[in-house]
């Protein structure tokens, strides 16, 4: 039987070794596969890696992920990894990480059908926080189908008292 010492120490030299593999493989020049994927000119592979470098490693696998519901994804993610328009992406992503948690609030306070999340990010892009208000309200009033007056409150185009 270990100590709890012995354990958390094995357990840091772990997390420390995968750590140093993981950020020396990106610097040998590794891109992960989902992005090299969506890269059609090979030649601007450098400036992924040095993205990489940067931090950017989660920006680029969420964009990837956006990417894949768009109609001609490396067309996309090419022009938005563009130098001259990656301030412009973070703040996408900054946008869309905001409204992802707002969606998720939202969801836990409604049953939300499967088929119909789309119309919950759809509020959520245009009312930011005033969707989660919506979803309170609905909760609280709509005692038959709740969902439903969300999707009236939300989606109404006259409704913009509750945005924030």
């Amino acid at each position: 039987m270990q100590s709890i010492g012995t354990t958390l120490a094995e357990r840091q030299f772990y997390r420390r070794n995968d750590g140093v593999n993981a950020l020396s493989s990106i610097e040998e020049g590794e891109i992960p596969q989902a992005v090299d994927d969506l890269i059609d000119n090979k030649m601007y592979r450098n400036k992924f890696k040095s993205l990489i470098r940067r931090g950017h490693l989660q920006d680029l696998l969420d964009l990837v992920e956006v990417a894949q519901t768009k109609e001609r994804p490396s067309r996309w993610f090419a022009t938005v990894t563009a130098k001259k328009c990656w301030e412009r992406t973070l703040d996408f992503l900054k946008k869309l990480r905001e409204v992802q948690r707002v969606v998720k609030e939202v969801s836990q306070r409604l049953r939300v059908p499967s088929k119909d999340v789309g119309a919950v990010f759809k509020a959520a892009w245009r009312h930011k926080q005033g969707a989660i208000r919506f979803a309170v309200t609905a909760a609280e009033t709509g005692k038959r189908h709740p969902f439903g007056l969300f999707c009236k409150l939300a989606l109404n185009p006259k409704t913009t008292t509750l945005t924030a």
